[in-house]
């Protein structure tokens, strides 16, 4: 499911600039390619989850960003008390995919 590894790797380009982070810090924390984080930084950037300061090219989560991780902690957690085998949205997201195999 593609939306799914989307959210994760949105979520972790937010952690990794959570105290400033470099282009290539983010593609080493994401494991992302050049083209790829490029797209993802653009995208952040345009709804405001991320910024950029131009002078030294460090990328920063913004307040959005910051309430979007929140949110999803939050989430985290809730899957974790109703079923540990529902750790993170990742988990969630296998089982569905599991589940709908069966009905296949």
């Amino acid at each position: 499911m593609k939306s799914r590894n989307e959210l994760n790797t949105i979520r972790r380009i937010l952690e990794s600039a959570r105290h400033g982070a470099t282009k290539s810090r983010i593609m080493h924390d994401t494991y992302l390619s050049s083209e790829k984080t490029s797209g993802y930084l653009k995208i952040l950037q345009e709804n405001k989850l991320l910024r950029c300061d131009i002078g030294n090219n460090l990328y920063h989560t913004t307040e959005k960003g910051f309430q979007i991780l929140d949110e999803s902690n939050e989430l985290n957690e809730f899957l974790y008390k109703v079923d540990p085998v529902f750790s993170d949205i990742d988990s969630l997201g296998e089982f569905s995919d599991q589940f709908r195999g069966m009905r296949e």
